[in-house]
């Protein structure tokens, strides 16, 4: 089962929130080889991108945007390692796809960029929380579920 994360389920995993606890377990099943996560490289920037913003409002802990930091590059190496996340490159061909998203579904790049790479990552499942993301990914027939409010529905995908 291949499950496609944009930033804002990522970093669930590093900023306790709603949601937190499903995305957890998503990793606790990668970790495990029960399923294989898929992420764009525009993915690492936009999870450092709201770190920075994060701690610039004085919402982290003194150091907590090193840490984040080193924890969400860490952790990324480590799964790529084990063979069970894939980064896809942002390539030409990919974001021209993703053009035609954004003009499809009118969205910014970036959730466009999020669909694109979903697809051609042949994914299963997308987790967002982002209502944008959910409605072009579905419109596009990517099965969807969002960790705030489908953790039932996240482990049944996570058990099968």
């Amino acid at each position: 089962m291949r499950l496609y994360l944009d930033a804002n389920a990522v970093l669930k995993r590093y900023v306790s929130e709603v949601g937190s606890d499903s995305i957890a377990s998503v990793f606790q099943s990668a970790d495990g080889g029960k399923v294989s996560l898929q992420y764009s490289l525009w993915t690492l920037g936009e999870c450092l991108g709201v770190l920075d913003r994060l701690d610039r409002q004085g919402r982290l802990p003194r150091g907590g945007l090193e840490r984040g930091r080193g924890l969400v590059l860490g952790e990324t190496a480590r799964l790529v390692r084990l063979g069970v996340l894939s980064i896809t490159p942002l390539r030409a061909r990919l974001i021209h796809r993703s053009w035609g998203l954004l003009l499809k579904h009118h969205l910014y790049q970036a959730d466009a960029v999020h669909i694109a790479t979903a697809l051609a990552s042949r994914s299963d499942v997308v987790l967002t929380s982002d209502a944008h993301v959910a409605q072009g990914a579905a419109a596009e027939g990517l099965r969807v579920l969002d960790p705030e409010v489908d953790g039932r529905e996240i482990a049944k995908v996570l058990l099968s």
